[in-house]
């Protein structure tokens, strides 16, 4: 029935924007690593590796360039070149679903990244 992995990922796209899908409230991360081009495999990396680096680091200051060097030093072939919001997207998505002391960063870079960008509605 499913054998177009293409289409699944159309499917769970048009479900996420119904649901309302947003760079500040995402509503899977799995399914922007899977956008990107990434796997279950890259998925369980970047949780685990930001769960890391939020326990047994001080990322208090961290800016949304320290998290994309991070994660393009993670999994450089998936995150090469990608779009800030993006980054914003998955920092957000794991502090809401995965990584609770997440949070306060994710937000303040989110905010960050709407005035810098001029993004109405802050």
């Amino acid at each position: 029935m499913f054998e177009d992995v293409r289409l699944q990922g159309q499917i769970l796209m048009e479900m996420a924007t119904f649901l309302g899908d947003s760079y500040i409230k995402p509503v899977s991360i799995a399914l922007v690593i899977q956008d990107l081009g990434g796997t279950e495999e890259t998925f369980s990396n970047v949780l685990a590796k930001t769960s890391q680096l939020v326990h047994m680091n001080d990322i208090s200051q961290y800016t949304l360039s320290d998290f994309k060097a991070f994660y393009q030093k993670l999994e450089p072939e998936l995150f090469d070149g990608v779009n800030d919001v993006i980054i914003v997207k998955i920092l957000n998505g794991l502090s809401s679903m995965y990584i609770d002391d997440l949070y306060p960063i994710a937000k303040n870079i989110t905010v960050t990244y709407q005035i810098d960008n001029k993004i109405p509605g802050i």
